[in-house]
């Protein structure tokens, strides 16, 4: 720290930082470069920029507090109201057209007498504030013979249903949920009048030219005309048709319109997750949990503006976000939950900042032999979400903003500027390991002798079979991915024609990658060998439906796969000196395709062992001879474990296959609504 108020120093060079609060308002951070390095220039400047910033969020707060209505609240008014107009000229003239005859003896001369009242009465509004009774005369200049036609403002007001201003602008902010104040009722008065002028304009020039299109609607920006004889600008990009349920849309946070979003797609589960789930294609509780975290970081990227209003900007910034966080760890932290991404993105600067400092400090002093290294810290170039994450959350927004746009228009997003292919060697993709490294994993106290059944890493003589035990020799043996191994159900093993094999389908745990996932695997000699089926036999014989009842969290979230990950492999790992970037349990899984390759396995074995799409589908593809030849394939993988000698089944206790229990949950404060 640089010990100067509101200054941090960077490399050299000082910054001046500030939180600046307006109102009850979500505050927001200014940071910029005092260009600097001079400690006592900084230390001169600092006190003087406070100042100034305090005067203007002092000045900012007094015009908010006698504002009432800001501009995109007085944008949204005029955009729904003149939403309404058309629809009222259009009621009207049509009106016009089933009246009986001797009701008016001329459509034309009627609808120009209300037209003209209507645009004089809102133009007295907008600029007076309240609409005074007044007389129209009808009169034509061309006719001396015509008659004279006198009505009052008030009675034609009424024959035509026009809406009074003040029960619009009442009905607008209603819509907002505003409290209604003076203030707020005279501006909106204000806007709901000048939306009629604009209306009755282009009412007019749709009579004119019938074949012409309705101006679009501005959404974003509103600047109230002061001449009410200049022809209002059109802006050039057309807007969407609205719907009818445009009020109701137009206010929804991103969060809501996924809600929504999941209400009408029965496919992502539907309102509570548990439509089409009986076919396994529905989305998972994993996929909707995603979808969520994905509209949440909009929500916060929006800072309180509705998902109507989001524009390509948001999208950009929501992106700088996405590199500027650290993927391993974002949200993992009942702290983080309760952040928004922004905040979090502030959290990380001021970590890495601190870092970097002590590394400095690390440089200056010599380290002593003996003296233990400095514990890796986390650095800039960690942070960033990996392309694939960047990609499903970017992938989610544009499914909920596609289907958003079709119930309310909003801005053209690109998404093609965010979502991006993989580039390099997808050969290279992922590490794959070797039969020496293979041994060396099988050689770790889970599988040569464990002390206790809590303590599987220390070494000892005894050796429970539970998923410590089996997960990574099923993935060697089959190269199943993580997920489909832990979420094995005992009734998907089963033996047929003599030959012990897993259905691996759609479970009530988890559907399946893809629809070529769904397979049949042949037991590999070796896991029978070391007493795979035993284990199976011993589970049901205790009561169990899972293959691994201890990997079930108590609470329901999340896949078993993970918790292997987070509760097994993390402490696996820590043993493993050869592993390097890119090889974790996925890495079992190329393995064993590259040793069916190595084998001369046809290339249509291996993507049938692999749950791969396949070139052509065949009638008997899960018969007899094919199922042999899976089996063959098998038998093609190194058999790493011959080391290990069979021991008897012994199984976790009971207590230790209960589910695991739960965090305690923190829940999420809920976000004050802004327009």
């Amino acid at each position: 720290m640089c010990g100067i108020q509101n200054v941090t120093r960077k490399q050299g060079t000082y910054y001046y930082r500030k939180l600046i609060r307006l109102g009850a308002d979500k505050p927001f951070r200014i940071r910029f470069s005092l260009k600097t390095t001079s400690r006592r220039r900084a230390g001169l400047l600092a006190p003087a920029l406070t100042l100034i910033c305090e005067r203007v969020a002092m000045n900012m707060i007094s015009k908010m507090a006698g504002d009432g209505l800001d501009a995109a609240q007085r944008a949204e008014i005029f955009r729904r109201q003149i939403l309404v107009e058309r629809d009222r000229l259009e009621a009207m003239h049509g009106s016009l057209h089933v009246l009986p005859p001797e009701d008016h003896d001329d459509i034309g001369k009627a609808l120009t007498l209300r037209l003209g009242a209507s645009e004089m009465a809102a133009q007295d509004g907008a600029v007076q504030g309240k609409i005074e009774d007044f007389l129209v005369a009808r009169v034509d200049p061309d006719d001396d013979d015509e008659e004279i036609v006198v009505l009052a403002w008030s009675d034609l007001a009424a024959s035509i249903e026009h809406e009074g201003a003040e029960q619009a602008a009442v009905a607008r902010l209603a819509e907002f949920g505003l409290e209604q104040s003076a203030l707020r009722e005279a501006m909106a008065r204000k806007v709901v009048n000048e939306a009629r002028i604009v209306a009755i304009r282009e009412f007019r020039e749709m009579l004119a030219n019938p074949g012409a299109a309705y101006a679009p609607v501005p959404r974003a920006e509103y600047e109230p005309t002061e001449r009410y004889g200049t022809a209002v600008p059109t802006p050039p990009v057309p807007s969407p048709t609205q719907p009818a349920m445009a009020g109701l849309y137009g206010t929804m946070t991103a969060t809501e319109a996924l809600e929504k979003f999941f209400a009408h797609n029965p496919r992502t589960g539907g309102k509570d997750g548990k439509s089409r789930r009986k076919n396994g294609q529905a989305w998972t509780a994993k996929t909707r949990k995603q979808a969520g975290v994905a509209a949440r970081f909009l929500d916060d990227v929006l800072e309180g503006r509705p998902l109507a209003q989001i524009t390509h900007d948001d999208l950009v910034k929501l992106n700088d976000c996405f590199e500027r966080v650290h993927g391993a760890t974002l949200l993992r932290s009942p702290k983080q939950q309760e952040m928004t991404i922004l905040e979090i993105v502030d959290e990380y600067e001021a970590l890495i900042a601190e870092n970097e400092q002590l590394a400095k400090q690390r440089q200056k002093r010599e380290i002593d032999n003996g003296e233990a290294d400095a514990p890796t810290r986390l650095t800039r170039k960690d942070l960033g979400l990996s392309l694939v994450t960047t990609n499903r959350h970017f992938g989610f927004l544009r499914q909920l903003t596609d289907w958003f746009a079709r119930h309310h228009p909003i801005a053209v997003l690109d998404y093609s500027a965010f979502i991006m292919k993989k580039q390099g060697n997808v050969r290279e993709d992922r590490q794959r390991y070797t039969e020496e490294q293979g041994r060396m994993i099988f050689s770790l106290p889970p599988w040569t002798g464990t002390s206790s059944p809590k303590r599987r890493m220390q070494p000892g003589t005894s050796i429970y079979h539970d998923s410590w035990y089996w997960v990574p020799m099923i993935a060697w043996y089959t190269g199943m991915r993580l997920d489909e191994i832990s979420s094995l159900e005992l009734d998907e093993i089963e033996l047929e024609g003599g030959h012990w094999q897993v259905q691996v389908k759609p479970n009530s745990l988890r559907g399946l990658k893809t629809g070529s996932s769904k397979r049949v695997m042949p037991v590999a000699t070796e896991l029978l060998r070391l007493g795979f089926v035993n284990y199976v036999e011993a589970l049901r014989a205790d009561g169990e439906c899972l293959l691994f009842p201890e990997l079930l969290p108590e609470s329901g979230i999340g896949t078993l796969g993970r918790a292997f990950y987070k509760t097994r492999w993390t402490h696996l790992a820590k043993q493993l000196p050869f592993l390097v970037e890119g090889q974790a349990n996925h890495s079992f899984r190329h393995t064993a395709i590259d040793a069916m390759k190595a084998a001369y396995i046809p290339s249509e074995i291996r993507a049938d062992f692999a749950g791969h799409k396949l070139a052509s589908e065949t009638e008997g593809r899960y018969s007899n001879a094919h199922m042999e030849l899976l089996r063959k394939a098998a038998e093609t993988l190194p058999k790493v474990t011959e080391h290990l000698e069979p021991a008897p089944i012994n199984l976790l206790p009971n207590r230790l296959r209960q589910p695991r229990k739960a965090r305690r949950k923190i829940s999420r404060p809920s976000r004050k609504k802004e327009i």
